[in-house]
């Protein structure tokens, strides 16, 4: 029994190595290693392209805002309505403009009806008249001019310079008319014969810096009363605010840092997330409705043209031109593909950051028009592929094939006598599946285009 377990066990190791010979040999007439491929060094063309995320744009849009805490009186327009430039949109009423056009009219009246006071008094009283007018007119210029600053932060950044210079000399006024009326006054002390015309001089001094910051605070209120009439600054499409008194929506956001701030801007405002001056995201506004001061009442949108709001970047940028065709698709049609063509490149970069953290530069596309196909809409999310170079019939090898891409290199295995070189070449353009090779390859070469990371330089070929 014992003999017979021997021979099972020799007969077992003899099996044993007779499979592994045979795996041995299957090995070795399995043909070439899967993990490799070839091709050859020919002419196609070759087109380099650039993606950058975006956001549909109107051509041209313009917010409608509430100067001051308002009533929306008369509304003439409909949600989506187009309007032409000019057209009323809205009329507002605001108790708070009335009371500052009342107030700033009793001020101009008290300043005029001090024109004609001269006092007829001795000296000694007269300065002392003077002093106390003075004191009052001090008083009330100090008060006016903090409430005509504080009306400084609702007008546009333009009319808020120009009535912020005129209250510096308003100021400046007001100083000068005190020292001329303390130079009057001194005068008076000294010279009793001229006491009258002193006095007069004096309080016209005064008088006349009251009066002129009367003035500006009618001009600035009657002007707030002007803007309560809203007209669209230009033709277009209106989208009304919306009523809720919230300066958040519960609409829920994608991630848009990527996009340009102008596209943010854009998503944010159709989402009805406007910075808190605009609606919240209850229905649209109608007569009757109460205003915030800056509450946005109606924007207008330009839709005759739309463009693409990119965000390329900086490692592409160089390579963005105006005129430049380029593909956009937009998540809202899948499938769907229109054409645009850039527009404008943004000097400076944006506020953003790309995926790898550099910077990234604003790029604007012109969307062609499609009348047969789907309409895009603003604020919808793009993907814009713009073809920055492009070589014709140029020699070319699969973009696999080359080595140490992504460390800026150019590089490809060669195949010759059974064996792989690494070359050096120059590539003109770098396409989506195939490169452009300007220098180092000639045609009809067989290069590695596939597992070329495996090899080492002057190693055996392992594939066929």
């Amino acid at each position: 029994m014992r003999v017979r377990r021997g021979w099972a066990r020799l007969a077992t190791g003899a099996g044993g190595v007779l499979l592994v010979a045979v795996l041995l040999l299957a090995a070795c007439g399995s043909g070439p290693d899967r993990r490799f491929a070839a091709d050859v060094a020919r002419t196609a063309d070759v087109v380099e392209r650039v993606s950058a995320p975006g956001a549909v744009q109107a051509a041209a849009q313009a917010d409608l805002n509430a100067p001051a805490a308002a009533k929306i009186q008369d509304l003439r327009v409909r949600d989506g309505q187009r309007v032409r430039r000019g057209q009323l949109v809205a009329q507002l009423s605001s108790s708070q403009v009335d009371d500052s056009i009342r107030q700033a009219q009793s001020a101009l009246s008290s300043a005029s009806a001090l024109d004609g006071l001269v006092p007829n008094v001795p000296v000694a009283s007269a300065v002392a008249a003077i002093q106390q007018v003075q004191r009052q007119l001090s008083t009330t210029s100090e008060a006016l001019l903090r409430a005509l600053r504080s009306a400084l932060a609702v007008l546009p950044p333009r009319q808020r310079a120009q009535v912020a210079a005129r209250l510096d000399r308003a100021e400046r006024q007001v100083a000068d008319g005190q020292r001329r009326a303390n130079q009057a006054a001194d005068l008076a002390v000294a010279a009793v014969d001229q006491q009258t015309n002193a006095l007069r001089d004096a309080l016209g001094s005064a008088t006349a810096a009251q009066r002129g910051q009367a003035q500006l605070a009618l001009d600035l209120a009657m002007d707030q009363k002007a803007q309560l009439t809203l007209r669209a600054p230009i033709a277009g499409t209106v989208q009304l605010g919306r009523g809720g008194m919230g300066g958040q929506s519960g609409v829920q956001l994608p991630d848009l840092s990527q996009l340009p701030e102008s596209a943010q801007q854009a998503v944010q405002g159709l989402a009805g997330g406007n910075g808190g001056q605009g609606g919240g995201s209850g229905p649209p506004l109608r007569a009757g409705d109460q205003l915030r001061a800056g509450q946005t009442v109606a924007t207008v949108f330009d839709v005759s043209h739309l463009q693409v709001a990119s965000e390329v970047d900086e490692t592409d940028i160089a390579l963005v031109k105006v005129g430049q065709p380029a593909d956009v698709q937009l998540d809202a049609f899948p499938g769907a593909s229109f054409g645009a063509r850039v527009r404008r490149v943004a000097v400076a970069p944006s506020s953003g950051q790309s995926a790898s953290g550099g910077v990234t530069y604003e790029v604007d596309l012109a969307l062609a028009r499609d009348d047969g196909g789907p309409s895009p809409r603003v604020g919808m999310t793009a993907t814009a592929d713009i073809q920055v170079r492009q070589a014709r019939a140029a020699l070319s090898v699969p973009g696999s094939a080359l080595v140490g891409r992504d460390r800026g290199e150019q590089a490809v295995f060669v195949i010759e006598g059974g064996k792989v070189h690494l070359r050096d070449v120059r590539v003109s353009v770098d396409g989506e599946d195939r490169a452009a090779i300007a220098a180092g390859l000639r045609q009809g070469e067989r290069v590695v285009s596939r597992g070329a990371e495996r090899l080492h330089d002057g190693e055996r070929w392992p594939g066929g």
